[in-house]
């Protein structure tokens, strides 16, 4: 059921009427937001919604109000979501980081055997990030890099300049700086711990 409320009054920044809009559509966008998150997280979304929606009152034109608030909601909440997900696999990401590091270090003495083992990830890891590189760039980064051919070399067996494998080789770098930035900052911790 749609609710009559003068939406030009609110566009007008009238805060009485805004406030009896928000008393009226309250319960129906938490009992909406409920149905995706937890109600702490319905109670904030919701807040975001109205705030949003105060926020931008002059520019927003909706002629069913009901059906743009419920539209702006289920997009945060999808939002919400998505941000949990993302968070939830990189905290994951580092506990099994961690627990594989706890676990080497009290099962030797020996350091030289958790560096081979973090070494190899690390390794296993930025091949999964090279693999998304174009592939000329790729072989110009695994050349060098894992291969330990001189770039010199490697414009000689890719039948390239030197100066494009350069480039390749920088395009590679500022790439892996960026997809890798989380788990090098993790690697680096673990080795100054050692």
């Amino acid at each position: 059921m749609q609710l009559n409320f003068d939406i030009d009054k609110i566009g007008e920044g009238d805060k009485e009427v805004f406030q009896s809009f928000f008393e009226a559509f309250y319960p129906k966008l938490k009992a909406l937001a409920c149905r995706f998150v937890d109600e702490q997280a319905a109670d904030d979304l919701v807040q975001d919604v109205f705030t949003s929606y105060w926020e931008q009152k002059k520019s927003i034109h909706a002629d069913n109000i009901q059906s743009f608030l419920f539209k702006c909601l289920q997009n945060k909440c999808l939002n919400f979501l998505k941000h949990q997900m993302v968070e939830e696999e990189y905290e994951s990401r580092v506990r099994i980081a961690e627990a594989r590091i706890a676990y080497l270090a009290e099962t030797t003495d020996n350091n030289h055997v958790l560096e081979q083992v973090m070494n190899r990830d690390l390794r296993e890891i930025i091949e999964k990030s090279v693999e998304k590189l174009p592939p000329k760039c790729a072989q110009a980064f695994r050349l060098c890099y894992f291969h330990d051919v001189d770039r010199k070399e490697v414009a000689e067996l890719m039948g390239i300049s030197p100066r494009t494998v350069d480039g390749h080789i920088q395009q590679a770098l500022n790439f892996l700086r960026e997809d890798l930035k989380d788990l090098l900052l993790l690697f680096a911790m673990f080795y100054n711990i050692f």
